[in-house]
């Protein structure tokens, strides 16, 4: 009866078990050879290890984006994931590494706040605990001050794969940094908001949900309007702006066949505001 309910308790808590996967995300583009190292060393500690990428697009050292990113993705990949998120305009510095698990997943990212969206985002993705990776034994040496992320994130990572009790990473970490998300603000029919993203194609994602608007909404930004909401880019002309519900359940300004970000100059944070239709609730 105790040995059912322990494989009980071990099929609904994965993270009891070691990672299946690990899902990388960083800033370093594919042109150089960072990332290729990186899986090269996970994949020597871990030989049979399973290696998936998230994205490494994200622009340099842009927490924001790489926090957007993180979580709107995490709940689409297989439970029991290491997520290993190298967006780290610290490194070097004297800012620490952690690890992190929530029901389903365990991450490991720098304390710079990038797991903040994560965990506000879903209550499956609160962390039930946290550790500073300190254990310098599992570290390569000796270690760069400018590339963390073979030296100590993907020994970590790699060991974590292989059955390592996280345990051996470093001590528990109560206060680690956190970004709050920017929520949108409604005053009467108007909702202030911000941009919290730019894809490749320049369209400007926002913090504005699809429960924040109605069709007929009307959003400024950078001296630009768009008027209502339509349903896909073949709603209207090349090369004219349009705002849409985007995949994520986020509103994205575009310009079919065209760059929104470029064409208005605008940068995650700029600031974006809405006017609800007069019968908006």
């Amino acid at each position: 009866m105790l040995f059912h309910a322990h494989i009980t308790s071990l099929i609904s808590h994965p993270w009891l078990m070691k990672p299946k996967f690990a899902v990388l995300m960083t800033d370093f583009g594919l042109q150089d050879p960072f990332v290729g190292v990186m899986r090269g060393v996970i994949l020597s500690r871990a030989p049979n290890a399973k290696i998936m990428n998230l994205t490494h697009q994200i622009p340099p050292q842009d927490i924001y984006t790489a926090a957007f990113y993180l979580m709107v993705s995490v709940s689409y990949f297989p439970r029991g994931s290491l997520f290993m998120v190298v967006v780290d305009p610290g490194v070097g510095s004297e800012r620490d590494i952690l690890w992190a698990r929530s029901k389903w997943y365990q991450f490991l990212a720098p304390d710079n706040g990038v797991l903040s969206w994560v965990e506000e985002g879903s209550p499956k993705e609160r962390f039930e605990e946290v550790r500073v990776v300190r254990n310098d034994k599992l570290f390569l040496h000796p270690v760069s001050s400018t590339f963390h992320g073979r030296d100590i994130f993907s020994p970590a990572a790699g060991a974590l794969l292989k059955g390592m009790s996280p345990k051996t990473l470093g001590p528990v970490r109560t206060d680690y940094k956190k970004v709050p998300f920017p929520k949108p603000k409604k005053v009467l029919n108007r909702v202030s908001g911000s941009v919290i993203g730019v894809d490749r194609f320049g369209n400007v994602i926002t913090n504005l949900m699809d429960k924040d608007v109605t069709p007929t909404t009307v959003f400024y930004l950078k001296g630009k309007v768009v008027a209502g909401l339509k349903p896909a880019y073949a709603f209207v002309k090349k090369g004219e702006a349009l705002a849409f519900v985007g995949s994520f359940r986020f509103v994205e300004l575009s310009v079919r066949n065209g760059s929104f970000a470029e064409m208005f100059g605008v940068k995650t944070g700029d600031p974006i505001e809405a006017t609800l239709s007069l019968d908006a609730s």
